[in-house]
């Protein structure tokens, strides 16, 4: 289902704080039975096999090496709605494995698993339900990995912000639980700490990330989410825009999101005439400035409202002038051995049918660490531009100005510095 009656859970958490309004908006949608994605699919099958394996270590958790093996035996086994392959553990459960032995070793070793795929409730919150993917202990830290399987965009444990660093939601959401369901011994005088493990995300360096959280963080969260809730079943709720909207269902209608299809007539009836930049008295600019605005609204609008036609003609529905159609995939090699064969039979040579390169920095960078060794700057350069591109004012770095406006920059540094 699209809609949910539970008001909150680790996946709504983020959304739910800081866009309350987000609720009701939810609620006002028809039902729609939504087909599980083959994205969606793969993640609780390699969820299954973890599951499994964490199952087996009550009493400690074994060197890398044993786990890879024990895993490896369950290859044939089905899991989910898949029949598990060597290629899943290749591309998914080695590198998951890999990330947690680099996490306990960073916390100080000595681990057993607490809780494994643990159904927990949120405290205060009826309905506030959450299930904890896996909860390690060693002698100081208790330490909550969440597994993510997905290829796409990276979601790390610290959301890194100049206002000020934030736990991820959904992850103290689960710890609160986890405090609040299970026994309190576990957490007695101990040290706590998330992370979230992403092993098929093409950056190595954001396959584990990972952040100590205190009590006083977990307390805070807690009233920040009442607050929260009670917000959310007031009238005319408050809504909130941030990067928690990519993902809610309610986008297309949000007042919000909708306001550029109503503000297109702040560009005026005619736009004005396009002039050289010597010759514009502010008009042409401000046309343009308001002109982006509205087209960086509309876009991400268009992507969303897109979804949801897809979504509600999935389920039965009607949308005039528009039907649904197979997407059509781009061509791949078959079983690469076959190809290299045949193509190396019907007299290829070898630079044509295989290429080299180099490997990524990310993969050099983890070589690097496990050696001991600094790769040599002059290795890497940064090829110098002389492309330009726009830029909100204020963010950029290597902005351009003209001639007058940096000497008289250059001046008041200067004269801060003889001052200082």
């Amino acid at each position: 289902m699209t809609k949910h009656s539970t008001l909150i859970g680790g996946s709504t958490a983020d959304r739910l704080l800081h866009c309350p309004g987000s609720f009701q908006l939810i609620q006002s949608l028809p039902d729609q039975i939504e087909a599980p994605s083959e994205y969606a699919n793969y993640g609780s099958a390699m969820h299954a096999v973890m599951d499994r394996l964490m199952a087996l270590y009550a009493d400690g958790l074994p060197p890398i090496g044993v786990m890879i093996e024990t895993a490896e035996e369950f290859v044939g086994d089905f899991f989910y709605d898949r029949e598990l392959t060597r290629e899943h553990i290749k591309d998914s459960i080695v590198p998951a494995l890999e990330s947690l032995d680099e996490l306990m070793t960073e916390y100080g070793g000595g681990f057993s698993v607490l809780a494994n795929e643990a159904r927990v409730q949120f405290p205060s919150i009826p309905g506030g339900f959450g299930t904890t993917d896996l909860l390690i202990g060693n002698h100081v830290w208790v330490v909550l990995v969440d597994w993510k399987f997905g290829q796409g965009v990276p979601v790390p444990a610290l959301h890194k912000d100049p206002k000020g660093d934030r736990v991820n939601a959904q992850l103290l959401f689960y710890f609160a639980g986890a405090i609040n369901s299970l026994p309190k011994k576990l957490f007695t005088k101990k040290r706590f700490a998330v992370a979230i493990v992403q092993p098929r995300v093409p950056d190595e360096t954001q396959r584990l990330t990972h952040t100590p959280i205190s009590r006083a963080e977990i307390s805070y969260f807690i009233e920040d989410v009442e607050k929260a809730v009670v917000d959310a079943l007031k009238k005319n709720p408050p809504l909130g825009e941030g990067d928690h909207c990519k993902w809610c269902p309610a986008f297309p209608i949000c007042p919000l999101k909708s306001a550029a299809l109503f503000e297109i007539s702040e560009l005026g009836v005619t736009p004005p005439r396009p002039v050289p930049a010597n010759a514009d008295d502010g008009t042409y600019g401000e046309f343009l400035a308001k002109a982006k605005r509205l087209v960086d609204m509309v876009d991400g609008y268009k992507k969303q409202v897109d979804e949801a036609i897809h979504s509600y003609m999935e389920n039965g529905g009607k949308v005039p002038g528009w039907d649904l159609a197979y997407k059509k995939k781009l061509r791949q090699w078959a079983d690469m051995e076959l190809v290299a064969d045949t193509l190396e039979e019907l007299g290829f040579r070898e630079n044509e049918i295989w290429q080299d390169r180099l490997q990524t920095f990310a993969v050099a960078d983890k070589a690097a660490k496990r050696l001991g060794v600094k790769i040599p700057d002059h290795l890497r350069v940064t090829p110098e531009s002389t492309e330009t591109t726009i830029v909100p004012t204020g963010t950029a770095v290597g902005r351009i100005v003209d001639r007058e406006t940096a000497e008289a920059e250059f001046a008041a540094a200067l004269k801060l510095l003889q001052a200082s």
